[in-house]
């Protein structure tokens, strides 16, 4: 058994911080590695973009872990570096797709296949707008509290729950859809 096994979260930041120790970051990572890879899999629907974000964020956390104050928890600073990564990725995909339909500008437009009768949660989560699928996810299927969630998104604790109540609804909605 290693000896970082039996430390909490800000112990191992602490002795990250204090000797660059990776063993230490390492057990982090193997602490937050499954929730913050479920977080953006659910997010994105894509599980190359979620393995890349997640890899992205440890490496962004690793290098700039000097920064975290212990203001919040550092899963709460994980998941706000997760989400200005998936942020970042998505503005990449933008600018790319962007570029793409100049050249495919005679071409038609694809239509969208309907919804097979079996809707599942991920099809019922295409319905939902960025803030409201960030805020369910973060809040009902990565266990964050209302005021955690609204750190990570830099957003106002009074719209998170306007977003979270939106998106369980939307939610209902879509699945009851499927069982008419």
């Amino acid at each position: 058994m290693s000896k970082y096994t039996l430390l909490d979260d800000s112990q191992l930041v602490a002795l990250t911080q204090a000797s660059n120790d990776r063993c230490a970051f390492s057990v982090l990572v193997n602490h937050h590695q499954t929730n913050l890879f479920s977080f953006i899999y659910r997010y994105t629907n894509e599980k190359y973009l979620a393995d890349d974000i997640t890899q992205d964020t440890f490496i962004k956390a690793y290098e700039k872990i000097s920064r975290f104050e212990g203001k919040s928890k550092f899963k709460t600073w994980l998941f706000s570096i997760a989400y200005r990564e998936f942020l970042q990725s998505k503005r990449k995909e933008s600018r790319l797709q962007h570029t793409l339909n100049r050249f495919k500008q005679n071409t038609s437009q694809k239509y969208l296949s309907k919804l097979d009768d079996s809707i599942d949660i991920s099809n019922a989560l295409n319905y939902l707008n960025n803030n409201q699928k960030a805020v369910l996810l973060l809040c009902d299927a990565s266990g964050m509290s209302h005021s955690e969630a609204s750190l990570v998104l830099k957003i106002p604790l009074g719209s998170l729950k306007t977003y979270i109540k939106q998106a369980r609804t939307i939610m209902q909605n879509q699945l009851e859809k499927n069982n008419e």
